[in-house]
């Protein structure tokens, strides 16, 4: 055959202002669906300075990722973290979270490049 055509989505989230347990539960839900729907996808998140989180996001998320570690490990393509500063970077980008998500993980400080990064990983799939 001559022609290959492959799909993925890109997921975008922004974590802003007072965050609350049901804006987590919405964004994992979101995630799920496409999990369900068996569509590979890449995600990219970041936080604005200043963001703050429910008490219990951690857990609501730990749960979540309890559940659904392997199907996410086969949908997702690819995880970027912008971070908003080198410390955060720096905070961001260690081996224990690189083995935790056990997907291609990037941490940059800059969206362009975050979004530049799963280009190259789409076009390293295509050569496969």
């Amino acid at each position: 055959m001559g022609l290959t055509i492959k799909q993925a989505a890109v997921v975008r989230a922004v974590f802003h202002d007072a965050v609350s347990a049901d804006e987590i539960r919405h964004w994992l839900q979101r995630v799920e669906a496409l999990i369900v729907a068996a569509t590979p996808f890449y995600f990219i998140a970041s936080t604005v300075p200043g963001a703050s989180f429910s008490d219990d996001y951690r857990a609501i998320q730990a749960l979540w990722y309890k559940q659904h570690k392997p199907a996410f490990r086969v949908y997702c393509k690819g995880l970027v973290r912008i971070a908003s500063s080198a410390a955060e970077q720096q905070r961001l980008d260690t081996p224990a979270l690189h083995a935790a998500w056990g997907v291609p993980y990037y941490v940059t400080t800059d969206a362009a490049d975050g979004m530049r990064w799963v280009g190259q990983q789409l076009e390293q799939a295509d050569a496969h």
